[in-house]
């Protein structure tokens, strides 16, 4: 543990900004090492309310507190979504905001978005993987809180996870067992360091009723292989998505190269997912993995479920599609040669 008296000065958080994606970077890492800045994770973790009554400024709810519940805007009859962001964001950063306002633009919904930011800085990976297995069972344990208060009943609640957010949900869900929420979407599962963990170290089908994970980055930042129940392989599931090749990207101007060159891909999963809550039907997918008109293979693609906000929880399996190059990503087709 750092010194008490340099602590407050070397455990700041600073924001680091590379094009559109500002980045969470720390001098130190936070939890439990010997150099490690110390965590208290009802302080550090933030479960920050967003309703159409207060759209942009949040309202935190303390758990354990039941007057931050009743004081704020929380509504138990609309639905609740909870968003929890990756590697380097904080909340609201630009996958949070981009997932919050779709959901309210859409409807009445409770969003809270999960800012666990200070466990998650750059460059200190490997501790917040290692975080993941903390902050998902705090997250379990304030919304059983949440659903003794009357706010939610667990088997309706969806939980909403990118990259390392979506393993924080996967510790969420295992923590909550033998209960499961209703949902939970992971959004590019993070692959590195949790490839190799099994069925306990990472998101799996049995975290919830209905796991839906897409997949953009495989082999790099996410994962290549099935997690969930149903699986989506936009454009092959693989990098370089369409867009995200080096013309595409040089055109953004330099200031964002980098960054775009090694996340692109990645972050197309939180864009396509916040895309088809305000567009459900725009996102087809089919078992045949004939995504491009031109693939040589012994099925013929035709729409089966829809990728996204409204994914049919009863379907189970692999999914293929294709997106635009650029947003709106959504094709709206429903069937091609």
């Amino acid at each position: 543990m750092i010194p008490g008296f340099i602590t407050p000065l070397l455990c700041r958080l600073f924001l680091m900004y590379k094009g559109d994606a500002p980045v969470n970077f720390a001098l130190f890492p936070s939890g439990t090492c010997l150099l490690c800045c110390p965590v208290n994770l009802d302080r550090d973790i933030l479960y920050q309310l967003y309703t159409r009554r207060n759209p942009t400024i949040p309202q935190t709810i303390q758990p354990g507190n039941p007057c931050s519940l009743r004081r704020s805007n929380f509504n138990a009859s609309h639905p609740t979504v909870v968003y929890i962001h990756g590697y380097s964001e904080r909340s609201p950063g630009l996958s949070g905001t981009t997932v919050r306002n779709a959901y309210l633009f859409r409807n009445n919904f409770n969003v809270i978005l999960v800012d666990w930011s200070k466990m998650a800085t750059m460059p200190w990976y490997v501790k917040a993987v290692w975080n993941t297995r903390i902050v998902g069972p705090h997250i379990a344990q304030t919304m059983r809180w949440l659903e003794s208060l009357g706010a939610f009943d667990l088997r309706r609640l969806h939980v909403v996870g990118f990259s390392l957010g979506a393993e924080v949900a996967g510790f969420m869900g295992k923590a909550l067992f033998p209960q499961r929420v209703g949902r939970i979407t992971g959004l590019d599962a993070a692959y590195p360091l949790y490839m190799d963990t099994g069925m306990e170290g990472h998101l799996t089908a049995n975290d919830a009723n209905f796991v839906d994970v897409i997949h953009t980055d495989g082999g790099r930042l996410g994962f290549p292989v099935p997690l969930g129940h149903a699986d989506f392989y936009p454009n092959g599931g693989r990098g370089r998505q369409p867009g995200c090749d080096l013309p595409n990207i040089l055109m953004m101007g330099v200031n964002s190269l980098l960054n775009r060159i090694i996340t692109c891909s990645h972050q197309r999963a939180w864009r396509f997912y916040a895309e088809s809550v305000t567009n459900p039907l725009g996102f087809p997918a089919s078992r045949c993995p004939k995504w491009r008109p031109e693939m040589r293979t012994p099925c013929q693609w035709r729409p089966e479920t829809l990728m996204g906000y409204a994914a049919n929880p009863r379907r189970r399996g692999l999914f293929y599609l294709r997106t635009n190059a650029n947003a709106p990503f959504a094709t709206n087709i429903t069937g091609y040669c």
